[in-house]
């Protein structure tokens, strides 16, 4: 488990989501002990649910029944997959537990928030089971229900070594599954966009943020089928789908349609890069955003078809809205009308 190292609040200003958690302590909040993943697990089949990811880009919600948990007690991994949408949750990132037993703010009764141990907020879970929910109160309150205090805030990493990019690109070239590209940044001792930044445009390069907006609006329009991906420090959740047409105005984008909304705050990204990889299958194509601190927090890729990685369609919306980084401007939506 994850342990609160204490260091001065001055240092490290709580975020507005949990000011307001200790403010509804032992009122309407109560703090938990730290979940292992079999009792993430149980969480999760508390169903029917309400998933929320969150970084400070994207929030992704999505509401589906509880089934397809799986944990993996070894690797602590709870994985959760319930077409279209899917989750992967490293539980030792939960430093900070949170109950609400009644209505807070935007939250609503029987729903469990989750905090890094900077006391970034990274997924709130609402449950149906409401019997269980208050056994899981009971049997796993904190003793100690005072304000926490909290490590640093994070800062982005500045690496001194050396890269030897040809090899980089060398074993880059020769990925036979998405999946192995984690193993390729371990083996070489690099981080994922410091890589991005080393090697040559083939493999990735950075586009302008108005691609985003592009990307999201034309798949709307044309029925293309998304897989979206929102990322944090505990884990990723996706849905795959096609996608509603997007409303807000500038860089405050909102889509939701049935069980699935995503809002993003495009001021919030730092750069925007697409992504090449090859597969068994053929080359794979994302489009990756990244935040100040050299976090990726959200992915568009290609919907999936009868076990293709890519689909054409995904293709034609790459050549149509990928900018340039130097051009800006273009591809904000208008406000929506009533907004």
């Amino acid at each position: 488990m994850v342990n609160v190292l204490l260091s001065s609040p001055a240092r490290t200003p709580w975020s507005t989501e949990l000011t307001q958690c200790v403010q509804a302590l032992g009122d309407r909040v109560v703090r938990l002990r730290e979940m292992s993943s079999e009792r993430l697990g149980a969480v999760m089949r508390m169903g029917p649910l309400r998933i929320t990811g969150c970084n400070d880009v994207a929030k992704l919600t999505l509401t589906a029944p509880p089934d397809g948990v799986h944990v993996s007690p070894a690797s602590d991994v709870v994985r959760w997959q319930q077409s279209p949408f899917a989750l992967d949750l490293f539980s030792r990132h939960f430093a900070l537990v949170f109950a609400v037993v009644a209505p807070v703010e935007s939250w609503s009764a029987h729903t469990l928030l989750f905090f890094s141990r900077f006391g970034v907020l990274l997924y709130q879970v609402q449950v149906g089971a409401v019997a269980e929910f208050e056994q899981l109160v009971s049997q796993c309150a904190h003793p100690d229900q005072l304000p926490p205090r909290l490590d640093a805030a994070p800062w982005s990493e500045v690496s001194s070594m050396r890269v030897d990019v040809t090899t980089l690109e060398q074993d880059w070239s020769r990925l036979r599954e998405p999946g192995d590209f984690d193993a390729l940044l371990r083996r070489h001792g690099i981080r994922r966009l410091r890589a991005y930044r080393k090697v040559r445009d083939k493999f990735a390069r950075a586009v302008s943020l108005d691609s985003v907006p592009a990307l999201l609006m034309l798949a709307a329009a044309r029925h293309t089928p998304l897989t979206i991906s929102c990322s944090n420090a505990a884990g990723v959740l996706r849905h795959q789908g096609r996608v509603p047409l997007a409303a807000g105005a500038g860089p405050q984008l909102w889509l939701g349609q049935g069980a699935m909304s995503l809002a993003l705050d495009l001021r919030q990204v730092a750069s925007v890069w697409r992504v090449r990889k090859p597969t068994c299958a053929g080359i794979v194509t994302t489009v990756e955003l990244f935040n100040g601190v050299d976090e990726r927090v959200l992915t568009l890729s290609s919907g999936r078809h009868f076990g293709r990685w890519e689909l054409p369609s995904w293709r034609a919306l790459l050549a149509d809205c990928l900018l340039p980084p130097e051009q800006h401007g273009r591809c904000w939506p208008q406000a929506a009308e009533g907004a």
